[in-house]
């Protein structure tokens, strides 16, 4: 697995090093990866909210490129949109949008597909532990 790092125009500062930790932990967490394929970053983007795709870790409010490890689509995914969800209504982790892995009725094949790719079940996805379990 590939290091964490920040996407080249993000400022290589203590305050986006502590972001990208948490950031890549998240990215782990939820079965993906950093795009193996180079993407074209954004030509002149910078912290005005380009929204653009970027390789490595680019902040809260652009997209990350990322590749989901359990059916291997490429994805663009705001870090933001990764964040555990606290307060009155937290929203618990989810796959993307179109991954034919989501949901409670792909428990099982969410389980089988994570023991295939060698990943433990996360301790979020209680649906697939119990597809597992039963």
């Amino acid at each position: 697995m590939t290091a964490p790092f920040l996407s080249v125009f993000l400022p290589d500062t203590s305050r986006n090093r502590d972001s990208l930790a948490v950031a890549w932990t998240r990215m782990l967490e939820l079965g993906y990866a950093p795009r193996a394929t180079p993407v074209d970053e954004p030509e002149g983007c910078t912290r005005t909210r380009c929204a653009g795709v970027h390789r490595g870790y680019p902040g809260s409010e652009h997209r990350w490129a990322l590749t989901c490890l359990l059916c291997c689509q490429d994805i663009d995914v705001y870090a933001s949109h990764m964040r555990d969800r606290k307060g009155a209504n937290p929203a618990p982790p989810r796959r993307h949008k179109g991954c034919p892995y989501s949901g409670p009725r792909k428990a099982a094949a969410r389980a089988a597909r994570y023991a295939e790719i060698g990943r433990a079940i996360p301790d979020w996805d209680t649906e697939a532990r119990a597809a597992l379990a039963a």
